[in-house]
């Protein structure tokens, strides 16, 4: 029996709330992953989840074998990257978790320039619009903006992400172009619905901070959606300038409010412990970096 491969399933369906959504996360079908779950309480003698139609729960027996498998990972994770260090190889597989939008703003061109250098680098990256935590999902280390999530790990900022303001100008046209912070409430905010607004944005003018209240009146969990929002004449939102600045060079787009500086979003690395980024993870990391500091509106921090 893989009982560290078992345990690990078993925290997934814990941490999913049943089987079958364990089961499509770590890809393996639900009958093989029930199958699991049968041996390991055959093996240690007790129940370990509740099942019912609504999912399955760990038993009070499945919640101590919970707290120790989190454990045994996690040692099992600071073994792997301690054996790593004593090479000098960067052959291997680096699991990596990402948004959309970093994805798409970076690291194809991150990937597609390690590939060239080193073809032994296998990188499966996870993009989903999701936190995951990277402790029970055993990830080398999660790309996050603007929040650093809930989830056990360690988290550094590694740079920053310029953001601005922007409408159409047929909605500004039909609707009126703010001149005072309390006309933009007025207007319908198109909001992230990750680490979203929650009603009020941050921007500074001459050095003073302000909390703008919005009306938020559409949500989308999608870079693409909100800017296919935007262009249709939604309403307005925060987006990365980056990402929109060929929309504001070609017209599509316009920043509303121009004289407040939207604040930066920031942006995080996420990974299991201290001493968890091996060779791989740091030669991603730094080719990042790199691609960040080389584009506009992109900040790179150095990292340690």
């Amino acid at each position: 029996m893989d009982h560290l491969g078992f345990l690990t399933n078993f925290l997934v369906g814990i941490d999913e709330g049943s089987l079958s959504a364990g089961a499509r996360r770590t890809g393996i079908t639900q009958p093989a992953i029930s199958q699991q779950m049968t041996a390991l309480e055959q093996y240690y003698g007790c129940k370990l989840l509740q099942r019912s139609k609504s999912g399955a729960r760990p038993t009070n027996a499945g919640k101590i074998v919970c707290r120790y498998a989190l454990q045994m990972q996690e040692t099992h994770n600071r073994l792997l990257a301690e054996l790593d260090t004593l090479g000098g190889s960067t052959a291997g597989r680096l699991k990596i978790s990402t948004s959309q939008a970093i994805a798409e703003l970076v690291l194809g061109e991150v990937i597609s320039d390690l590939h060239q250098t080193n073809p032994d680098l296998d990188v499966l990256m996870q993009v989903e619009n999701r936190v995951v935590d990277v402790v029970r999902e055993s990830y080398d280390f999660a790309i996050r903006i603007g929040s650093q999530g809930q989830s056990d790990g360690v988290v550094r900022k590694i740079g920053a992400l310029d953001i601005v303001l922007v409408a159409s100008p047929a909605y500004l046209d039909a609707n009126g172009r703010p001149n005072r912070l309390d006309q933009i409430e007025k207007l319908n905010f198109i909001e992230f619905s990750i680490g979203g607004a929650d009603g009020f944005i941050y921007a500074s003018k001459d050095g003073v901070d302000v909390q703008i209240p919005v009306h938020i009146g559409f949500r989308a969990d999608a870079p693409n959606l909100m800017q296919q929002a935007l262009l249709r004449g939604i309403g307005l939102a925060r987006m990365p300038r980056v990402s929109v600045q060929h929309l504001l060079d070609q017209g599509g787009l316009e920043i509303v409010m121009p004289g407040y500086q939207m604040a930066q979003r920031p942006v995080y690395i996420v990974h299991p412990h201290r001493n968890s980024l091996n060779r791989r993870a740091l030669l991603f990391i730094d080719a990042l970096l790199k691609k960040m500091a080389a584009t506009d509106h992109m900040h790179a921090l150095r990292f340690p």
